[in-house]
């Protein structure tokens, strides 16, 4: 196990930079934050980016403040991508065995070859998960080394990312002078960080409720087997707040986080109850107003209503299996609103499921910031790299002069 690593959370929101480290604790091994950063997003936005020197200055600056922490250089790191950014294809591959026991190097030989990943030349592979195998006519084998057949096939969920994208995000690291070791699918780093072995080994479904877009990725076997996304998430709902109550997106975004939605019907008590809110008028005038709970209530829950009515339509309509939504955790900076976890147990959202609010198990920090659930990813990122980096081949990205370029970006952009 490696034990520093630094990860890149490209968030739709906030941009985070994390440096991190396993740490021997009493019982077990749990992760250090040595250093955070974390930056409003900017230039980066639904499968596009738009400014490239916007998201170089907001990259700068949170790696900045991420090192000034550490007291450490970033110099390779691995990048958690936006769910938005990615997309999932199941992929059958097939190699033909001679008669010695199937072993890693066949494994690694059937994922690493050439047929039937080729089949959109405008996308990059990022990640690849072995659903199942089949040798010969033995179908649903999970760990096929050590049997014997003439033919070994997979199925495979393929993670792919546009290369217009990945192209001009490799660049704008080279700019700022950081080498990109990996790149990971949020969805499936939030996971990692998330759930016990167990729920990963067994089964569980996670709802990542990010900024403009919610996920729902199922996994079993310690595999991303499912990732599907609905366009709604908690940014809508912040939105809703700041046009209604006439007010600026900071104040909505720490009303919604804050009072969060009524776990129970006492309309008559919620009308009574009253909030201050700073609204700006007609005229432009900031003014302080009176605004029931039952009003902040009804904004929140009718926008909740919808994005846990597309997730079920989702569900009916991909025919995900049962097995794997009776263990539901949900996570995401758009779960923090409070009292969420009531609001769905009221609601009867997910009959005869276990749901549970998740956030990153096992990481400290000096920040608190580390243990909630809006840094999900990224801690799932660390611990991806942290036991998986040493393994994976480095992404070709240009200059490696690092800190020239680092000293030559900062400069440019007075940081």
């Amino acid at each position: 196990m490696k034990r520093e690593i630094s990860v890149i959370d490209l968030g739709t929101n906030t941009i985070r930079v994390a440096l991190a480290k396993c740490e021997k604790l009493k019982t077990s091994n749990d992760i250090k934050v040595l250093g955070l950063g974390y930056k409003m997003a900017k230039g980066l936005t639904y499968g596009t980016l738009t400014n490239i020197e916007e998201l170089e200055s907001v990259l700068l600056g949170a790696i900045s403040n991420a090192e000034k922490e550490a007291q450490k250089h970033i110099k390779n790191v691995i990048i958690a991508l936006p769910n938005w950014a990615v997309e999932s294809s199941l992929v059958d591959k097939s190699i033909s065995l001679g008669n010695n026991p199937i072993d890693k190097n066949q494994i690694d030989r059937l994922i690493n070859s050439n047929n039937a990943y080729n089949y959109n030349e405008e996308s990059s592979i990022i990640q690849v998960f072995p659903i199942s195998y089949t040798v010969d006519n033995s179908e649903g084998i999970q760990d096929p080394i050590g049997l014997l057949g003439s033919k070994l096939s997979a199925v495979f969920n393929v993670i792919t990312v546009k290369n217009i994208l990945i192209n001009n995000i490799k660049n704008c690291f080279n700019q700022c002078g950081i080498v990109i070791d990996k790149f990971i699918c949020s969805s499936y780093a939030a996971s990692l960080a998330i759930a016990s072995d167990e729920e990963l080994q067994s089964g569980v479904m996670i709802i990542d409720m990010g900024g403009s877009s919610t996920t729902i990725s199922c996994i079993a076997n310690k595999v991303l087997l499912y990732m599907g996304i609905i366009p709604i998430g908690g940014s809508h709902i912040t939105r809703d707040i700041s046009v209604v109550l006439r007010t600026n997106t900071t104040n909505a975004e720490r009303l919604k986080i804050l009072y969060g939605v009524s776990s129970n019907n006492n309309t008559l008590t919620h009308e009574e109850e009253k909030i201050l809110v700073s609204s700006i008028d007609e005229f432009g005038e900031e003014h302080i107003q009176n605004v029931s709970k039952s009003t902040l209530d009804l904004i929140i829950s009718s926008r909740l209503d919808e994005i846990f009515d597309l997730i079920k339509e989702h569900i009916v309509e991909n025919n995900i299996d049962e097995k794997y939504y009776t263990n539901i955790i949900i996570t995401g900076g758009g779960s923090r609103i409070s009292c969420l976890n009531e609001y769905i147990k009221t609601k009867n959202l997910f009959l005869g499921s276990s749901v549970r609010l998740g956030k990153p198990i096992g990481v400290i920090g000096s920040n608190d910031y580390v243990t909630t659930a809006s840094f999900s990813s990224t801690a799932g990122a660390i611990l991806y790299g942290l036991n998986n980096c040493q393994y994976e081949k480095k992404i070709k990205q240009g200059n490696n002069n690092t800190l020239l370029q680092r000293i030559i970006s900062k400069f440019r952009k007075g940081i």
